[in-house]
């Protein structure tokens, strides 16, 4: 009994520790992201050498991020992007074969705006889970990402194998409902988009309140909310610009001011050249590394990252780490 009462006593403090994940939740619920941003870099720089210190890291950068969108603070936004994408690539550097990390770099670049890169991630990702004799995260989860960016790059045909296969190798049902609604809201079925929502309205009450693994303030309560809040969403809303009007839905946009598209350029290098440095050392991997662009020619404009890319709520953050 007296080693029970320690353990719990144990666990409790760390629970309490001032960068614990509940100390940086409580600065997020407080609104103090400057004060969880410094949490979590201490966190890592405590334990730079542990894969699940920098995905839990990685995923909370990504969390400030969707809530400094949400606060209109678009640099900060973009910033703790970056962020995330960093501790990634670190905890892709200590495992190697995990799939997590590329499933969060996908997500990472999905709200980027690069959808390219989320796909290879993501495929990458689904790679490196289907060489894993531990299975690690339900089969059907890697597929359905999948068809989150091919919803986002205009491919509905592709997205609807992608979520049959997903769905016979076993995933989230809310996922499933959710990827559904977004293709048939995108082809304009508007009766099998109410219905799917309004069917899983009723039988899951998680998938009323939660967006891309991040809490809403208010529930959805019909697919009008359900439209309003894909608009408003980063990653959504651009890539369901044209069903957002259909709905009478404002679409919210990333800046694309120089200083964001030079910080994004930044980004993108730093994560090529991260994973080649990686992925050379285990070729035995297979891993698909993005293709530095081609310069512009003479006297032409270097084109900026695609922010509206022709192609949903975001891919699903992983349940376990794996989002």
């Amino acid at each position: 009994m007296k080693r029970l009462a320690l353990a719990l006593a144990l666990f409790a403090a760390l629970s309490c520790s001032t960068t614990s994940e509940r100390a940086v939740q409580q600065d997020v619920k407080n609104g103090d992201l400057d004060g969880a941003a410094k949490k979590i870099a201490q966190r890592s720089a405590d334990d730079p050498d542990d894969f699940r210190t920098r995905m839990e890291s990685g995923k909370d950068y990504y969390s400030l991020a969707r809530r400094a969108f949400d606060d209109g603070k678009q640099a900060d936004f973009m910033g703790y992007l970056r962020k995330s994408q960093d501790e990634c690539l670190a905890a892709a550097k200590l495992d190697p074969d995990d799939p997590s990390p590329h499933t969060w770099l996908g997500i990472v670049a999905a709200y980027q705006g690069d959808m390219n890169a989320a796909d290879l991630a993501m495929r990458n990702a689904l790679r490196l889970a289907s060489m894993d004799p531990y299975q690690r995260g339900a089969p059907g989860f890697y597929y359905v990402n999948l068809a989150y960016i091919s919803v986002y790059r205009g491919d509905l045909l592709k997205a609807r194998r992608y979520l049959a296969k997903a769905q016979k190798r076993g995933v989230d049902p809310d996922e499933l409902a959710r990827v559904s609604i977004l293709i048939s809201w995108k082809a304009n079925d508007m009766v099998e988009a109410r219905d799917i929502f309004n069917g899983e309205a009723i039988l899951s009450h998680g998938f009323t309140g939660t967006w891309d693994g991040e809490p809403l303030t208010k529930k959805m309560e019909s697919f009008d909310d359900f439209a309003a809040v894909c608009c408003k969403n980063p990653s959504c809303g651009p890539n369901m610009e044209h069903a957002c009007a259909r709905e009478r839905q404002a679409v919210a946009r990333r800046d694309n001011d120089a200083e964001t598209v030079q910080a994004q350029l930044e980004a993108e290098r730093e994560r090529r050249a991260k994973l080649k440095e990686i992925y050379d050392q285990h070729k035995e991997l297979n891993i698909e590394i993005e293709k530095e662009p081609k310069p512009a020619a003479s006297g032409d404009a270097q084109p900026a990252p695609a922010t509206n890319p022709p192609a949903t709520s975001s891919p699903a953050p992983a349940k376990t780490p794996a989002k």
